[in-house]
């Protein structure tokens, strides 16, 4: 009996280097596959940081306070240039990170980084410059790219279930169905500014989901090599 128990041990033993190697390999494989989605949140985690850096030194108690002090002109030229980036203090950045990290995550998994390092300046600073360009001193934060983004995933999760549909393949593959799930809430928030629309935040929220559904609609019919028109 203590033969057959020391021969189980071994095999346990043996085998879980094994497993562990396995595990270690694709959780890799999945952070290489995400690595945009991870830079875009380190990136906007440290200019955060800077900025509670630089409030602190100007002796101001936050990086909002410090924002707020600056005239309308220098606002708007902040919210032009670097608006996408920076944000007004801990929630504002760590809402819009977890729309991110989720979003941004499951996009580049599906399609490539450089859709996403496309997506985020294209969006972001579109959306920010709708408000300017109807005389608002302008919003920052990602919160546009993040419409965007939760939108573009919305059509694609839908366009993936559609496709499960008709393949008749309703497997793993139903996780798409939580994507769904979590792009209706933000497309609900979308359509819900439209009856409220007040403030740069609503219009850039507004314009960032508008150009996710037109981008997002692009980039998948792009990915199921689907031509409307022959040109």
């Amino acid at each position: 009996m203590s033969g057959d128990h020391e021969e189980t041990r071994a095999q346990i033993t043996t085998a879980l280097p094994d497993r562990l190697a396995q595990l270690l390999s694709s959780a890799s494989q999945f952070r290489n596959q995400v690595i945009g989605t991870i830079t875009l949140t380190a990136l906007l985690v440290a200019i955060f940081q800077a900025e509670v850096l630089v409030a602190t030194a100007l002796n101001y108690p936050s990086s909002q306070a410090l924002f707020a002090s600056f005239s309308r002109e220098v606002k708007m030229l902040i919210a032009a240039t670097i608006g996408p980036f920076i944000h007004q203090g801990p929630r504002h950045l760590t809402d819009n990170l977890g729309v991110l990290i989720v979003a941004g995550a499951y996009l580049e998994y599906q399609y490539d980084r450089r859709f996403l390092y496309t997506f985020y300046p294209a969006v972001g600073y579109l959306a920010a410059w709708a408000p300017l360009a109807m005389g608002s001193v302008g919003s920052v934060g990602a919160s546009g790219v993040t419409f965007g983004l939760t939108i573009w995933l919305l059509v694609h999760s839908i366009s993936r279930v559609l496709e499960m549909g008709y393949d008749g393949a309703l497997d793993l593959r139903i996780l798409h169905f939580a994507a769904v799930i979590f792009g209706l809430v933000k497309a609900q928030e979308a359509v819900a500014i439209l009856g409220v629309m007040d403030g740069a935040d609503d219009v850039t929220h507004f314009f960032g989901a508008f150009l996710g559904l037109a981008l997002g609609i692009k980039f998948v019919l792009d990915y199921h090599e689907i031509q409307i028109l022959n040109l």
